[in-house]
């Protein structure tokens, strides 16, 4: 399999992308102008301690204080747990400063969540300063290979109280190589502590860099051969930050005279990325739902007849979705809960197999996921680590008509509401007319209807009402203006209803 990383660096924003065999795998975007925190290391001010709850609110000069909770870890917790070193106590009190790391972005209702546990990655291992704890990546299967490794950080790590987790790439990296890099956090790690002791208040120490170095740290492998990069700023600093990393480095290349993400099939599938459908290539299909809590995951066999076989049929449906899911999933950047529905199948094997499909394919996800067995209704449970924002939060934004609801008002609706406030108005008997303001769509169905008939006869008789159509409202609003003149000002699109 060969792999390349497409690097598309705009003076707005910058997007990194990993191609396998041609196919797009995963994709990241930052907005520059975004604080992002998730990484960065602070020294912070405790100002307000939950004890019961074993946790605490820290000022680390955000807009939004972050949560602290002491059993908040970066890593494998399930290991660390396994290890015992998960705390259960938060040793802290109301106005210490204590040294925080930034795990989770800050939402709209919530602030940015901390650990006081500090993990610093690098090319070759993760460093946990404060945790004692040496693990190497589910990745790496080999049962000699996570041996060498184990004993190579047990040898080496700075102190019986640090921990460390060898990565992925540990696996084909020389000795040396993970040994300086061990050597080069012990140093980094002393420094933070030097800047914590010389700041005088809540400051930031550390930042983890910016998407594009962050990214290909990350997603750099053996099968990567190429990187492409549009902008020769970026291309040299990569160039020269893989020369020093790197026994082999990967072969840059620029290309500023073409739209790198469109040239490689990217940008078409970015956008596909932004809606709830996902088409299967069967003619089956995918619909992504996001909630509060959960992302919900409806399987449909849609276009998709198969054979005469109904049983075999869905079967080969849920197969391929289950492939797709968890490349949506890894694409998006899907974190947290996830309730997928697969279509019903009578057979209790073919259910078993279907999650064995999902499991094998997220195998190859490096956030961490857990996969539960399907349920008889069909449901199969999983959860996936959240790291940074997912896709849809970075690509879309809230519509200014449905507030995120994504409907907006039917006519009938709106023209009841419309009646509620006019019946209100016309209570005055010094008025005499309401124009209404709405949006030219729905102006265009109450001028046709019969919905305000009995507000223009009966003991509401004489009284006036005009629709007035105007695109500066929203099709979920409108605006009445109560009229008691005998002499009205209205635009000739005023519309009379009779």
């Amino acid at each position: 399999m060969k792999s390349k990383i497409l690097v598309d660096y705009e003076s707005y924003m910058c997007s990194v992308a990993l191609l396998e065999d041609g196919v797009l795998k995963e994709f990241y975007v930052e907005d520059r102008n975004t604080n992002r925190v998730t990484g960065n290391i602070y020294k912070g001010r405790v100002v307000n301690v939950l004890p019961g709850l074993s946790s605490a609110f820290v000022d680390i000069g955000q807009r939004k204080n972050g949560f602290l909770a002491a059993a908040d870890l970066l890593e494998d917790r399930t290991a660390l747990a396994r290890s015992g070193s998960v705390p259960t106590k938060l040793d802290v009190n109301e106005g210490d400063y204590i040294l925080v790391q930034a795990v989770k972005e800050s939402t709209e209702t919530k602030g940015p969540r901390l650990s006081a546990n500090l993990s610093i990655p690098g090319r070759y291992v993760v460093y946990m300063p404060t945790i004692d704890f040496i693990g190497v990546s589910n990745k790496i299967t080999d049962a000699d290979t996570r041996d060498r490794l184990q004993k190579l950080l047990t040898k080496y790590r700075p102190s019986p109280h640090s921990g460390l987790i060898a990565r992925t790439a540990a696996k084909d990296a020389r000795k040396s190589d993970i040994i300086d890099e061990i050597k080069y956090f012990e140093n980094t790690y002393i420094s933070l502590l030097d800047k914590f002791n010389a700041a005088s208040g809540v400051s930031l120490l550390s930042t983890d860099g910016n998407l594009v170095f962050r990214t290909v740290r990350d997603i750099l492998n053996s099968t990567v051969d190429e990187i492409v990069c549009n902008s020769e700023y970026i291309a040299d600093r990569l160039a020269k930050y893989l020369r020093e990393n790197l026994a082999q480095p990967v072969k840059v290349t620029l290309m500023d005279d073409v739209d790198v993400l469109k040239k490689f099939g990217v940008l078409s599938e970015a956008e596909k990325l932004m809606k709830r459908k996902v088409q299967l290539p069967s003619g089956g299909s995918l619909v992504i739902d996001y909630t509060e809590a959960l992302t919900v995951i409806d399987v449909n066999t849609a276009k998709y007849k198969g054979d005469k076989d109904r049983e075999q049929t869905v079967f080969s449906i849920n197969c391929e979705a289950a492939r797709e899911i968890a490349r949506q999933i890894r694409l998006r950047n899907i974190g947290g809960m996830i309730v997928i529905d697969f279509i019903d199948m009578e057979d209790p094997l073919h259910n078993e197999e279907v999650v064995n499909v999902l499991t094998a394919e997220t195998a190859n996800d490096r956030t961490r996921t857990r996969i539960l067995p399907m349920t008889e209704l069909g449901l199969v449970q999983m959860t996936r680590k959240k790291t940074g924002s997912e896709i849809q939060s970075l690509l879309l934004q809230a519509c200014p008509y449905c507030h995120g609801s994504a409907h907006t008002q039917s006519p009938n609706f709106l023209a009841r509401r419309i009646k509620a406030q006019l019946l209100d108005i016309f209570r005055d008997p010094m008025c005499t007319a309401a124009i209404v303001t709405v949006n030219p769509s729905v102006f265009e169905c109450l001028s046709k209807g019969e919905w305000f008939e009995t507000l223009t006869t009966g003991k509401h008789n004489g009284k006036l009402i005009y629709l007035v159509a105007s695109a500066e409202v929203t099709p979920n609003s409108f605006r009445i203006n109560a009229q008691s003149n005998t002499i009205l000002s209205l635009p000739d699109s005023a519309y009379l209803l009779t």
